[in-house]
Formats: structure tokens, sequence, C-alpha cells
């Protein structure tokens, strides 16, 4: 795998410059943020390798979606908590890549529905494999049981968002 810009574990070790340590750097949300950009970036230097390009972030995140079963650009633009133009732009090139087609949709003629080509749902088999693969990479470097105390925690039901008083 190719080395990551963003080493999560470095973070706990930042120190604040009044002398203690860091309460930002120890953030949770700081910590998943960086752990999200490492398998990011993994991910595309996989695609990179087994495809001959990858794609940037946005449209990355557009694919997910569609993954996701999130395919009308209204519900992405609300998921990603980013304008429905901004989804608009970011589709444009995955279009323009043969990768997603975008369609009337069929139970409300004002939307459209994203969905992925043939050549879009290869690239979501191969971006499949490169997460297995990042994600057995992850196992050798902090072992079995601390990926699935990973796993166990990020799964557990978190409750609903708490709302500000």
């Amino acid at each position: 795998m190719a080395e990551a810009r963003y080493q999560p574990g470095d973070l706990a070790s930042a120190d604040d410059p009044r002398g203690g340590q860091d309460q930002y750097a120890q953030a949770l949300s700081r910590t998943l943020l960086h752990a999200f950009y490492w398998l990011d970036d993994g991910l595309q230097a996989y695609m990179r390798r087994q495809k001959g390009f990858s794609l940037p972030r946005a449209q990355s995140m557009m694919m997910v979606c569609i993954g996701d079963g999130i395919h009308r650009q209204s519900d992405m633009a609300r998921h990603l908590g980013v304008s429905k133009q901004a989804v608009q732009q970011a589709l444009k090139p995955l279009v323009a890549k043969g990768l997603v087609t975008i369609q009337a949709d069929p139970l409300n003629g004002r939307q459209k529905r994203v969905l992925f080509t043939e050549k879009g749902l290869e690239m979501r088999d191969v971006a499949r494999r490169g997460l297995l693969e990042l994600e057995s990479e992850l196992s050798r470097r902090i072992g079995p049981r601390r990926l699935a105390a990973l796993h166990d925690a990020l799964n557990a039901p978190w409750g609903p968002v708490p709302e500000g008083e």
C-alpha cells in the first residue's frame, strides 16, 4: 500500500503551544477524519494501480452515495451536507468518464436519478476489493483485535444526533 499522508496515530502526540496536550489534536472527530483520509488515499492509490486512474474525493463520495442506494441528487446533497449545485458539478465528470448516468426519476418527474453504468459498476467492484485490501493491511498494522474493536465501536448504536440546547 502507498504510504498515507495522514497518520491518525500521530495526532495523539501533537503538543499544545501552551505546554499541555492539545485537546483538539486528540478529538475523536479529528482522528476519525484523518483515518478516513488514510483510507481514501489508500483507495485512490489502489484504483490508480488497478484501473490507471482515481477520482477526486468529491467524486468518490458521489460514487459511495450511489453504492449506498442514494440515487436522487437532492438526497445526495442532503446526505453530504452540500448544495444540489455542488452535487451536479461533482457528477459532471463522472458522467463524462462514463461511470454514471443521470435519468429522470420515474416516481417524480422533477427529480433526477443517478445510476452506475456498467463501467461504474466495475469501478465499484474494484473499489470494494481495494477497501478489503486496505482493511487487511490495517489489521496487520494495528492487529486484528484492535480492528475488531474499532468495527464494534463504530457499529454500536450511537442513538440520534444530540440536539443543541
